[in-house]
């Protein structure tokens, strides 16, 4: 009877180990994940533009990090981890009973767990590096995808959707070989938890001799048997988690190398002059340029230009000539590799950035537009302004009558497309 009740107890402390179990890890994930996105998007907005130009050759490479591997590090942390820990904990207790029980047989099965542990640590590093190289892959098929998908009224007027999707499969054909690599790896490590049938019966064997020569109990002999063979399955059972720590790692170094990248030109550094009253004079002083991707281009060599306050000034030239570099230059999303850009006599490098790029209100050749009321969009720029403020902007741009003829006014949601088509339809 009093084993019973100890068996009852047990039940319940179990009970509850496992709710604490699955409740506290995943609620680790959870804010974790959370906490890395958060982190992450703040990391690539912080960046240059020199940055996307040279290591981001899509939006869905950033896309997927700030999903698809922040989502595997969430599924590592809240399942992979405390499975690990429990089939390790259960590895390590089984080790412990059959020392404790009888410890010259314990001893003689304890060499065999080499025999477990490194196809598992080989199958680990394997994994880790065929994983950066499939997501590399999925890369360059996901920049296919997102091309085609951006600009699918071009693939449908040229009756592209067949090569789309031959370039597409192409793409995988790479993924598919590696993972192959990665299934051959897997089952390799896998299979190398026959070894315990195989230590089963070294251990049966070797018992059954220590029974007739050496006086021990044969109840013993199968506890200590049974315990090892509860330890060495926890430990097959833990191996097969390093495919999922190898694929986490890999999406870690990712995110962090980004997370912890300081850029050249940083929007968060505080630091530089701020100028208390702004007269507009804009100058450049025998400014050279080009793009750091494409150093063998040069787009500016020795440009002088100055503008005085309150003046308009328009830059006319063919297309790649450089104007849209200059107003790129004055808000110092690059800096010039000669001259220097000076805003009422002092050179912008030497201003505060955020300060500078909030003095100036720019238009670009396409509109962008987020996915959320016509007012937010106005106020982007600008949270503290007034909804008169916003209202004199929209009237300001010839788009406030329009607005106005909508059935929600200023808070109609928009998206670029619908909205543009409706702008361009009124003028």
């Amino acid at each position: 009877m009093q084993n019973v009740i100890v068996l009852l107890y047990l039940a319940c402390a179990s009970s509850v180990a496992c709710f604490l179990e699955g409740y506290c890890w995943t609620r680790t994930g959870e804010r974790q994940a959370a906490r890395m996105r958060a982190r992450y998007l703040k990391a690539v907005l912080r960046q240059e533009v020199a940055y996307f130009d040279l290591h981001v050759t899509s939006t869905s490479e950033v896309i997927t990090s700030v999903s698809n591997d922040i989502l595997v590090i969430q599924d590592v942390l809240s399942e992979k981890v405390p499975d690990f820990l429990m089939n390790t904990s259960n590895f390590i207790g089984g080790y412990i009973v059959a020392f404790a029980l009888l410890w010259r047989l314990a001893i003689v099965g304890f060499p065999f767990v080499v025999l477990l542990v490194i196809p598992g640590f080989m199958y680990g590093r394997v994994s880790m590096g065929l994983a950066r190289k499939i997501r590399e892959e999925y890369n360059k098929a996901g920049t296919i995808a997102e091309q085609a998908i951006s600009s699918i009224r071009t693939v449908y007027s040229f009756a592209g959707e067949s090569k789309t999707i031959d370039a597409f499969s192409e793409a995988l054909e790479g993924s598919v070989k590696l993972g192959l690599k990665q299934g051959l790896a897997k089952g390799l490590a896998i299979g190398s938890n026959g070894v315990n049938f195989a230590i089963w019966s070294f251990m049966a064997y070797y018992g059954s001799r220590m029974v007739m020569y050496h006086g021990a109990k044969g109840g013993t002999v199968y506890s200590v048997g049974f315990s090892l063979a509860i330890a060495g399955s926890a430990l097959g059972a833990g191996m097969s988690n390093v495919k999922y720590f190898s694929e986490a790692s890999a999406a870690g170094e990712r995110i962090m190398e980004v997370i912890k990248r300081v850029p050249k030109i940083d929007s968060e550094n505080m630091e530089g002059e701020i100028i208390e009253k702004v007269s507009g004079e804009v100058e450049f002083n025998h400014v050279e340029f080009v793009y750091p991707s494409r150093p063998e281009s040069v787009i500016l060599k020795d440009f002088c230009l100055k503008v005085p306050s309150g003046k308009t000034v328009a830059l006319v030239g063919g297309s790649g000539s450089g104007k849209s570099t200059v107003v790129s230059l004055l808000q110092r999303f690059y800096d010039p590799i000669g001259g220097e850009i000076l805003l009422d006599g002092v050179a912008i490098h030497k201003l505060q950035l955020k300060w500078l790029r909030s003095q100036m209100g720019l238009v670009s050749q396409e509109p962008a537009l987020f996915a959320t009321s016509i007012k937010e969009n106005i106020l982007f720029g600008r949270e503290d302004a007034t909804f008169e403020d916003v209202v004199d902007a929209a009237k300001a741009s010839n788009a406030h009558n329009f607005i106005s003829m909508l059935p929600q006014g200023y808070d109609t949601q928009v998206s670029v497309d619908c909205f543009c088509k409706y702008a361009i339809n009124q003028i």
